[in-house]
């Protein structure tokens, strides 16, 4: 191709198809940005990921260190200035940089997605609990048990999980709601609100925010907040070009941000136009890789891109279509071409549809492309096991023999070259086993199902048994561990029971304990019994996340835990557990905290670096985009096309806004338009995600999947793809553009396919008669407590949220939150009386989901400031003076309790001799002369915490006060 891109004085879209070197592209056109001297702060460039920001400063930096010397050392000079990022991060600095003029906190954090869906899951109970109006939790209950609560939650998650869209129309109040079922479906959405309010209230408690929040906050705060164009503005000051990366990825509200961005640019006017600047647009991407819809990617806005983009720029813009590869050998190009030419044909005038241009290779040899086809044996677990291990001595037979093209030659291949690409990880654990049985070297990449690995399952284990000694089930999973090795049958003898879920619970460690003191032949279980009595009382001072690590190392347990999973899998556990130490969480609340969190089977386990390991890799298609292999295996391609997102439930966006619509009847569904639509575009994402797939190989690439036993029943999933493009089922394979080899049922059955093989590591469970064992006594259970004082407990200093929300309602606590945000910026002197109206105005779009709701809360607020004016309250207490703090944050240190939160307000007064702090606690709410002294005796204490924490802070006496703001009432503590 030419190199038209470089043309710096134009914006330019590419259409760069997989293995086309879109990233070296890229790379090239931002160092043509920097010599015609743009600096990099002048310059944003936006990735899909962390780890592709992190390679493309990478790939600038080598290019100017070989090509441009003197370049290379003014930009390493600045690398830390380099405004390359996720879009994620480019909203998080966006919210940060203006977050005075946006009324954010600038100390917010953005939660993991396991933190965010504790606190999601934590919102959803309450709201339910609290829902008198519909009575939608208890008609389920009633009406279906626990399907019935299963049914409303699964509902809620549906909904939550088409965030931020969704929650844009509600607080828009503008989201449409469309369901056969009456009012029911409407009632749902109505919870889900609450759920949505009740969620941002507790992020808005921690300081924190989620991923779907900073695309939202940022979308609004240049569009709809009050200081919208100073935040468009200052961005215009300081960006002359933005590059986007993997464009095809981009969702709705990620284009509508970008938009309004550079909607200056696009219009010929503005401060740059007029000083001879002229700000460009790059966006690189392949609409044939848009395989993310579940996480809002809208594959249209590719098309809509390109056309916007000549309406709008004209002679300023050019739209250039690679068509070289320089990835994969003619073999595997020519196999792809002729696949996607019928699979994505031209000529479909619709915007979700891809159009195929065929590409050509670069690179010289030959390559492989081979199509396993296996007969039906069975059932579908028969299937899976006979595909694993026909696949698994595949790899076994390249391995060491196949040649690879390598940098101008040859060389022999190793397991490291091989990679099963897998469409979901259902079977996973079925080629594991098969990779296991031929002696394989193997690693999951970014595999899931971390709480129920078996290294986070004894962590998790002694974690619980050093949190509640009285855990028997945690404490006979430690001891059976490999830690310890103590037998079942040893502990059964030795309690006398039966089965230990018979005995008395909490009986455990003191009858082994008491064992070991009368008795002498188990020097080992001694041995296990005096360490857990050391860890124990070490427990009483020690933090947990510190303490894990120094048994591991005490027990030689990382002799078992060695393999790299294992290792990085224990090291992510600690840091969580270290993580809820740091915010203030007792012992008993990780407890609980973890026991939700391992009902999560998608949980992630830890990346493991695979760099220079000799071992196939196995990952799900949608893991390996962006990778590329010297041999690829392809299995399950019989597997239906059952895309995420094909739910209940189907989020549409319009020129007329969101629509949300539910049909419970699948039968229903596949007549109603909205649904057929969003099932063809899933259809057309699984074409995408195989043209994904097969594009990955470089030399091999090897197809698998199960023909059906029935000649009636026609092939499925992607093996129906291929027979339909070259009619497979005519047994006549010639002229295709790959080799077919049909794997029969008895050359399966001939070699023991499917023949399971024992690990001598996993013992057989010995099985106990169902009389042996003996039932739960009625009688009560007398245990005698342990020498056991727990550790040092952190505390928050809070006010009682759900008696607020009782009382007086949702509306007061956000009331409250707003009042406390308003008091600390005219403290600080952010908010004036002149622009109090503004920033009121702002806190609440920030504040509440409806614009309705905010303009209500607006007018309360309003109406109190003026009333504590005409008081003279703001000028004596609130508003910015000398020597006085607002959100004042301390911790306190009691000797067995810390305690820690923010002090509403701290007015120092008097000389350096007598000097005085006034600490006030605001209390927002609406409030009776009865209920005064009542509430001023329950938050005596909370106040007696703070004036202990200003009196060690500052070394001077101190007064406290309870400060009623909407009664104008201060009564003395």
């Amino acid at each position: 191709m030419n190199d038209n891109y470089l043309d710096i004085s134009k914006s330019v879209m590419i259409s760069s198809p997989a293995g086309s070197g879109k990233t070296e592209k890229l790379a090239r056109r931002y160092i043509a940005l920097l010599q015609s001297g743009s600096d990099v702060e002048r310059i944003l460039a936006i990735t899909f990921t962390e780890k592709a920001a992190a390679e493309m400063k990478e790939r600038i930096l080598n290019i100017l260190r070989k090509e441009d010397p003197e370049m290379f050392e003014k930009v390493r000079e600045k690398m830390p200035r380099m405004r390359i990022s996720t879009i994620h991060s480019f909203c998080l600095k966006l919210l940060k940089r203006f977050s005075l003029d946006l009324d954010i906190d600038p100390s917010l954090e953005v939660m993991d997605g396991f933190h965010a869906d504790m606190l999601w899951n934590e919102a959803v109970y309450e709201s339910l609990m609290e829902d008198s109006e519909q009575g939608m939790f208890y008609a389920a209950i009633k009406e279906s048990g626990i399907k019935g609560w299963n049914k409303l939650y699964g509902m809620l998650g549906e909904l939550h999980a088409k965030r931020p869209h969704i929650e844009m129309g509600v607080r828009n109040s503008d989201l449409g709601v469309r369901s056969s079922g009456g009012e029911y479906f409407k009632n749902i959405v109505s919870i889900y609100a609450k759920c949505l309010g009740n969620y941002r209230m507790k992020k808005s408690a921690r300081h924190c925010l989620d991923y779907n929040d900073l695309e939202l906050m940022a979308y609004e705060a240049i569009t709809k907040n009050p200081e919208w164009q100073n935040v468009l503005y200052s961005f215009d000051e300081h960006t002359d070009h933005i590059l986007v990366d993997e464009f095809q990825d981009t969702s709705t509200l990620q284009w509508k941000i970008i938009d309004k961005l550079t909607e200056e640019w696009r219009s010929g006017l503005g401060a740059k136009r007029e000083r001879g600047i002229e700000p460009t647009i790059f966006l690189v991407g392949d609409d044939k890789q848009s395989i993310y819809s579940f996480r809002g990617a809208d594959v249209s806005i590719f098309k809509n891109a390109k056309k916007k983009l000549t309406e709008w720029l004209g002679d300023e813009y050019h739209f250039i279509e690679i068509k070289e590869n320089y990835r994969s050998l003619p073999a595997v190009i020519d196999f792809v071409n002729a696949l996607f030419e019928r699979l994505m044909p031209k000529g479909l005038y619709d915007d979700y549809k891809v159009e195929y241009t065929p590409f050509g290779a670069t690179r010289a040899g030959e390559g492989s492309v081979e199509l396993l086809i296996l007969d039906n044996i069975g059932n579908m677990k028969e299937n899976r096991k006979s595909e694993a291990s026909v696949i698994a001595r595949k790899i076994k037979e390249l391995t060491g023999a196949y040649e690879i093209y390598e940098a101008g030659g040859k060389r022999i291949c190793g397991y490291g070259d091989a990679a099963i690409l897998l469409r979901n990880r259902t079977h996973l654990s079925v080629f594991e086993d098969a990779l296991q049985k031929e002696n394989i070297p193997y690693v999951v990449v970014k595999g899931i199902g971390f709480y129920s690995s078996t290294e986070v399952g004894i962590l998790r284990s002694i974690l619980f048994f050093l949190i509640d000694p009285l855990d028997d089930y945690s404490l006979l999973n430690v001891l059976r561990s490999p830690l310890f090795g103590i037998g079942y049958d040893t502990i059964l003898k030795i309690t006398g029971e039966a089965v230990i879920d018979g005995m008395p619970a909490g009986y455990l460690f003191e009858s082994l304990k008491k064992y070991v003191t009368q008795y002498s032949d188990t020097p080992s279980l001694r041995h296990s019994i005096a360490s857990l009595g050391r860890w124990l009382e070490r427990a009483k001072d020690a933090r947990y996340s510190i303490l894990i690590e120094e048994i591991l190392a005490e027990a030689g347990a990382w002799r078992y835990l060695n393999e790299k999973q294992r290792y990085v899998n224990v090291k992510k556990f600690i840091k969580i557990i270290e993580d809820f130490e740091h915010n203030g969480l007792t012992g008993m609340e990780i407890r609980e905290k973890l026991i939700k969190a391992s009902g999560k089977s998608e949980e992630a386990k830890a990346n493991v670096n695979t760099e220079g390991m000799d071992a196939v890799k196995i990952m799900t298609v949608h893991a390996s985009k962006g990778l590329q292999f010297p041999i690829v295996f392809l299995p399950c391609l019989d597997e239906e096309n059952r895309a995420r997102g094909a739910g209940s439930i189907v989020l549409d966006e319009d020129e007329g806004g969101i629509v949300v619509t539910y049909e419970e009847d699948s039968d229903l569904r596949r007549k109603v338009s909205v649904f057929q639509r969003h099932r063809e575009r899933l259809q057309d994402e699984e074409k995408r995600l195989f043209y994904v797939a097969v594009t990955r190989a470089m030399d091999y690439l090897c197809m698998s999947g199960i023909w059906p036993a029935s000649e009636s029943k026609p092939p499925s999933g992607k093996i129906a793809y291929l027979n339909d493009a070259f009619n497979l089922d005519n047994r006549d394979d010639a002229g295709l553009p790959f080799k077919v080899e049909r794997i029969r049922k008895e050359d399966t059955e001939k070699r023991g396919i499917g023949e399971s093989k024992k690990c001598n590591n996993i013992r057989t469970q010995k099985t106990i008669a169902h009389s042996a064992i003996r039932p739960f006594s009625d009688e009560p259970v007398f245990v005698e407590p342990l020498d056991y004082k727990p550790s040092t407990v952190w505390m928050d200093v809070t006010e009682e949220i759900e008696e607020i929300r009782k009382k007086h309602g949702d509306d007061w606590i956000v009331l409250g939150r707003a009042f406390h945000r308003i008091f600390e910026g005219m403290s600080k002197g952010i908010i004036t009386p002149d622009n109090l109206e503004a920033k009121t105005a702002a806190i609440m779009k920030n504040e509440v989901l409806s614009d309705r709701d905010a303009d209500k809360m607006k007018g309360i607020i309003l109406a109190d400031m003026e009333r504590l004016n005409e008081a003279g309250y703001v000028k004596d207490i609130i508003q910015r003076r000398e020597n006085s703090y607002s959100e004042l944050p301390f911790i306190l240190d009691t000797g067995n309790r810390i305690y820690k939160g923010r002090i509403d307000r701290v007015v120092i007064k008097g000389s350096r001799e007598d000097r005085i702090a006034y600490v006030y606690d605001y209390k927002t709410y609406p409030v009776s002369e009865r209920e005064i002294e009542d509430i001023v005796k329950k938050y005596s204490f909370q106040i007696d915490i703070y004036k202990k924490a200003v009196e060690r802070l500052f070394a001077i006496k101190t007064k406290g006060y309870i400060f009623f703001t909407h009664e104008l009432k201060i009564v003395e503590t």
